[in-house]
């Protein structure tokens, strides 16, 4: 008789977390294909940005160098943009907690949650270390006017994405709360 109570619990766990609420589900895999697309974006960009740089030497003359800040900061610009962009999309897909709130989350979601955090890890890494390369050949200065807005928009990006993550890390707490509580009054009629 208490195995079958323990039994019937495990069973409704298993069938609320299957029927998690797809909303939840299209959303962080909507992200994930956001932040994809972005990464392939970003990478075209720092790739034109990168072979400027790499047109550069140590001896090159100032004409030289002030081309190449011309045609790094329309890159620049335009990676900015496209930044920006997939922060709206982002936006637009966190979920009004009041509103349209799920009580339960699927748990392959917590590998997708592992998936942006990798995804915003590369976008970052690619970034930077573009920002590096274009730092140590033409100087700061003449980049601060298209880093500031450039590092605006990443930041955006990171709390849109921590909002969409906050929020399904939520439901997974709401989900395990749940399921726990219900083994351990399981647990304790044994």
């Amino acid at each position: 008789m208490k195995f079958s109570i323990l039994k019937s619990f495990a069973v409704a766990g298993l069938l609320t977390s299957a029927i998690a609420n797809p909303i939840a589900v299209r959303q962080d895999s909507s992200a994930l294909t956001i932040l994809n697309d972005l990464f392939t974006t970003v990478q075209t960009y720092t790739g034109a940005i990168n072979s400027t740089l790499a047109t550069l030497t140590s001896t090159s003359s100032a004409v030289d160098k002030a081309a190449a800040l011309t045609s790094i900061g329309t890159e620049f610009t335009d990676l900015t943009a496209a930044i920006t962009s997939a922060t709206t999309s982002i936006k637009g897909l966190t979920i009004d907690p009041v509103s349209k709130r799920s009580d339960e989350i699927e748990t392959r979601q917590l590998g997708e949650l592992a998936l942006l955090g990798a995804a915003i890890s590369l976008l970052l890494l690619e970034v930077f270390a573009t920002i590096a390369a274009a730092v140590a050949a033409l100087g700061l200065a003449g980049l601060l006017v298209f880093l500031s807005p450039l590092t605006g928009a990443l930041g955006a990006l990171i709390l849109a994405v921590e909002v969409l993550v906050d929020f399904l890390l939520l439901d997974v707490t709401v989900l395990l709360d749940t399921l726990l509580t219900g083994l351990a009054l399981a647990l304790g009629g044994l």
